[in-house]
């Protein structure tokens, strides 16, 4: 009996001691999976083993402390068991939480959520994810309503409105679940329809909508203001979409307008915005005839037009009126603008060479041979100061003052460099000998950058230069008596002229005749009559909005060689030297026009145009002013003294 005692305590205390311990059990079942088991095990126990199953690395934070009880009755594979290991971890108030490194956290739930989860990532189960929900069509306020209630305590969401867009940061499956409910909510549930209007022009249905909205100072969200209205001025209707209650309120409203608006006033007047009220008068006139022929009318319709207000005045019966200032609506439209800059860059490069001698040899008193070489390129003359020399000096005569004459003349005439010797022996024979060289070489590189503003199929002309007067006739009476000349100026500078168009997608057909010209100098010295340079393309083109392209250009290059010299003697080698002349000359020419359109459609492309060229001109002067000052920006500041502060606010 006493064994039997002892055995029966010795069991239960051994049953004692293990119900105290935690009991893991891990039975592998033919490689399925292992059974696991875990009895008020320490929780630091249990991610040993399920470190050791998964291989994942765990980080633990100090405060995570308790024990766990897990029970399965079937194989659970490596990754069911991680997945029942983060539903233990829930449900004990612990988050687990990957990192960058690919270790997990096991962190307090409190702290999970504001962790560096994951975003957008395709993580699943019990572990903190941020999702990025965009919407398509529901609001963020709306949809931040809904789903808040269904964010876990220690999650939370919020509405990034700007991108219409919520950011949810919870449990994956909880996040899983919130994103099928917000594809369910976030659908078009709006409603086209189309109001055809009686009375009042859709653009004017239009703008009092619009101002109606401006003016909604009460600060509800009134449903209706949430509608897009969109008109045709073809079909005179309005389309509305929105919100099913909202359109139906809006189309209300608007018939209640257009019913309101019958008119039975014979005459109307119609002020325009942007178009001529005297260009847009033949083709309303031309369209008021068309339908004159209408015998259903009960009267006669007729336009006219008043200048002082750039008004029409139309003269017909309520639905002709509608008629006509829907075809105004569609004329009477800003139209836009194109900015046109040519380029014209012109190199020119000449060179120059000449070297030339020239002899003489004469008898003396009473002798009459010559012999003597003169090229007509040469300076000096050589005859010309032989003549001088021989001339007596004390004979004052109109021959031989003549003769002095044409020899200095020869001399100031004289370019490069000139040597020579000469004289009279003592029976009287004249010898001299002249030899000139020269080289020139003359550079040249001209640009020039006019520009216009042009509107859409409208000319418009630009020319900077001078007027040059240029002799057309000359008329001398007998003995020299009564003589005049008749004059006429010619423009020589820089000219643009174009007409652009603009055509679909922004290409632009530009009529263009671009001018370069300049004085060249007089024909020769004995004359007045000049000589002008002209570079002119005219020509018709399709260039793209800001592209720059090449209208047109010249490469020009001449080689000029000139020999002259004594027939026989200048072919002698060594001395045939003494007995030619020779010139080369070679002229380069490059010339290229280019344009470059863009179109100004709005104020700001227009600010933008005028900002920068107007801070390139201010930036040039400071440049160019000692005291860094520029007189365009003092001038400005002075125009806008009296400007009303709210037009220059309007500006900025």
């Amino acid at each position: 009996m006493t064994d039997f005692v002892n055995r029966l305590i010795a069991g239960l205390l051994a049953l004692a001691l293990s119900a105290m311990a935690p009991v893991a059990a891990s039975a592998q079942s033919g490689g399925q999976g292992s059974v696991v088991n875990f009895n008020q095990a320490e929780i630091q126990a249990v991610i040993d083993d399920v470190s050791s199953v998964t291989g994942y690395t765990f980080i633990v934070d100090p405060n995570v402390r308790g024990r766990v009880t897990i029970t399965s009755q079937a194989p659970l594979t490596p990754d069911q068991y991680f997945q029942v290991f983060l539903s233990t971890m829930r449900v004990h108030g612990f988050a687990v939480v990957p990192t960058a490194s690919g270790a997990y956290q096991i962190i307090p739930e409190q702290a999970g959520a504001r962790t560096s989860s994951p975003v957008n990532s395709n993580l699943r189960g019990d572990q903190y994810v941020t999702a990025v929900v965009r919407l398509t069509h529901a609001g963020t306020r709306d949809a931040l309503t809904v789903v808040r209630p269904m964010v876990s305590p220690n999650g939370f969401v919020n509405a990034a409105e700007g991108g219409n867009a919520l950011v949810i940061v919870d449990y994956a499956e909880n996040v899983a679940r919130i994103r099928q409910v917000l594809r369910d909510l976030d659908r078009d549930t709006s409603v086209v329809e189309m109001v055809e209007l009686s009375n009042v022009s859709a653009g004017e249905m239009a703008r009092i909508i619009e101002t109606i909205r401006t003016r909604n100072t009460s600060g509800e969200d009134d449903m209706a203001f949430g509608v897009t209205v969109a008109p045709i001025p073809a079909s005179n209707t309005i389309v509305l979409r929105g919100n099913r209650e909202a359109v139906a309120e809006m189309m209300s409203l608007i018939r209640r307008v257009d019913g309101v608006s019958r008119s039975n006033q014979g005459f109307r007047v119609i002020y325009l915005s942007h178009a001529d009220g005297e260009d847009l008068l033949p083709i309303l006139q031309q369209v008021v005839e068309t339908m004159a022929d209408d015998e259903t009318m009960a009267r006669r319709p007729s336009v006219s037009y008043h200048a002082p207000t750039n008004a029409v005045v139309v003269n017909a019966d309520p639905d002709i009126q509608r008629e006509l200032e829907l075809v105004i609506r569609q004329l009477d439209i800003r139209r836009p603008q194109v900015l046109v800059e040519g380029i014209v860059v012109e190199m020119s490069d000449t060179v120059a060479d000449e070297l030339g001698v020239q002899m003489l040899l004469a008898g003396g008193e009473g002798d009459a041979p010559l012999a003597m070489t003169r090229f007509g390129s040469n300076t000096p003359d050589l005859l010309a100061l032989t003549g001088a020399i021989t001339s007596p000096g004390e004979d004052d005569s109109d021959f031989n003052d003549d003769l002095r004459q044409a020899a200095l003349n020869s001399l100031l005439g004289a370019t490069g460099g000139t040597i020579g010797f000469g004289g009279q022996n003592g029976d009287g024979t004249l010898f001299g000998l002249v030899l000139n060289a020269v080289e020139s070489d003359r550079n040249s590189n001209v640009l020039a950058t006019p520009s216009i503003l042009a509107m859409d199929n409208e000319e418009a002309s630009f020319l900077s230069g001078q007027e040059i007067p240029v002799t057309t006739g000359e008329v001398l009476g007998d003995g020299n008596s009564n003589p005049f000349r008749t004059v006429q100026r010619q423009e020589v500078g820089v000219r643009l002229h174009v007409r652009p168009q603009i055509t679909e997608g922004n290409t632009i057909r530009l009529l263009i005749e671009q001018e370069v010209s300049s004085v060249a100098g007089t024909v020769n010295d004995d004359t007045t009559d000049l000589i002008t340079n002209k570079r002119e393309i005219q020509t018709t083109v399709l260039a793209d909005n800001g592209e720059i392209i090449v209208l047109g250009g010249l490469i020009q290059q001449e080689d000029e060689d000139s020999v002259t010299g004594v027939p026989g003697l200048s072919r002698v080698p060594g001395v045939g030297r003494l007995f030619r002349s020779e010139g080369t000359e070679r002229r380069r020419t490059n010339l290229m026009v280019f344009i470059r359109p863009t179109i100004i459609r709005d104020e700001a492309d227009m600010r933008a145009v005028t900002d920068n060229r107007y801070g390139y001109i201010r930036g040039q002067q400071i440049a160019n002013d000692p005291q860094g000052a520029s007189s365009l920006e003092s001038i400005v500041e002075m125009m806008m003294i009296d400007m009303p502060q709210g037009s220059a606010d309007d500006g900025e």
